[in-house]
């Protein structure tokens, strides 16, 4: 087993913990979910090294699946095939297709997931209220950006971080994906610099605008909520930070990650092209967007050669053997 194997094991326990921790709020109905989504991926990963005739990697095929049933709604368990498709769909297209592991430039899952929700709105926008226990299109992130008043008064942010209220299955139980997401880049299995990047740019954004609106000194307290709406911790953590689409160089990770920030941002605060359906998860399109632009950022950013006095003995060695050739 090589290093990158044993990273994608530690990555899929983490989000099956996550699926674990979901099922004590959602119920056992999401474990079917993910199993729908794990079988896909792995036929379709053992299919596609057949037909390469490859070695089939048996660490390969759970992480896709795993997020798209974390990013997906607990009501989607009554059109199960729906993350059938999702899971089929990305994995073929996204990464079968650019040849498997370590070989595909767009995150598979949000691929996937985009589809789904571009062909099937409906089904992805309805979620569970487990205090309730209904469904519901109202998640906490639509009512903050509607009226964010509403969450502050009436959610503490313990609240927010155990995660017992509508929203998807893996992404309301925060305190969990904050201490997962911390063990990995303790590990050094993600880069660091990708989520704090990202989760700092969102805050400073978010506070700039509530200060530009007038909240004063509780625009601080209001930009840390808006961190912890929706899908945007765990992209962060989980999503965003995938070694191979993120850039390869330090300093193109700083700009990806701030980047990604500004786009994500833009697209669950600015309405203007809709403001009657404004969109309040747009991690899933920003990290596929920014997935494009990667190549540019690692041209862009590759580091300069230091001077290294025994290159530059080496390189004076080689010319005087090319000089003492062409005198020969």
């Amino acid at each position: 087993m090589n290093i990158a194997q044993r990273n994608r094991i530690i990555v899929a326990a983490s989000l099956f913990s996550i699926l674990l921790a979901s099922a004590t709020i959602f119920g056992p109905t999401v474990f079917l979910i993910g199993l729908a989504g794990i079988a896909t991926s792995f036929v379709v990963e053992f299919l596609n090294s057949k037909l390469r005739k490859e070695k089939f990697d048996w660490t390969s095929f759970a992480i896709t699946p795993l997020v798209i049933t974390l990013l997906t709604t607990p009501t989607i368990i009554s059109q199960v095939w729906m993350v059938v498709v999702a899971t089929a769909f990305g994995v073929f297209f996204a990464k079968a297709l650019f040849g498997g592991e370590g070989k595909y430039i767009f995150n598979p899952a949000t691929v996937g997931l985009i589809f789904i929700a571009l062909a099937f709105p409906v089904y992805v926008n309805n979620f569970f209220d487990p205090v309730a226990g209904e469904a519901t299109t109202q998640t906490l992130a639509t009512i903050f950006k509607n009226t964010p008043n509403t969450i502050v008064e009436n959610f503490k942010i313990l609240d927010l971080l155990m995660g017992n209220y509508a929203g998807a299955i893996g992404t309301t139980y925060k305190l969990g994906i904050l201490i997962l997401g911390i063990v990995l880049m303790v590990l050094q299995i993600t880069d660091w610099r990708v989520p704090v990047t990202f989760l700092g740019g969102y805050f400073v954004l978010s506070l700039i605008n509530f200060l530009g609106k007038g909240y004063g000194a509780n625009a601080f307290v209001y930009a840390l909520y808006s961190v912890l709406m929706g899908h945007l911790l765990f992209s962060a953590m989980f999503v965003a930070t995938d070694p191979q689409t993120v850039p390869l160089y330090k300093k193109g990770r700083w700009i990806y990650a701030a980047i990604l920030a500004l786009i994500t941002w833009m697209i669950q605060n600015i309405w203007a092209f809709n403001p009657l359906a404004p969109n309040t998860e747009g991690t899933i399109y920003s990290i596929t967007l920014m997935n494009a632009v990667v190549g540019l950022i690692d041209v862009a950013t590759v580091p300069k050669v230091k001077e290294n006095p025994v290159m530059e003995e080496l390189e004076a060695w080689l010319n005087t053997l090319k000089c003492c050739h062409s005198l020969s």
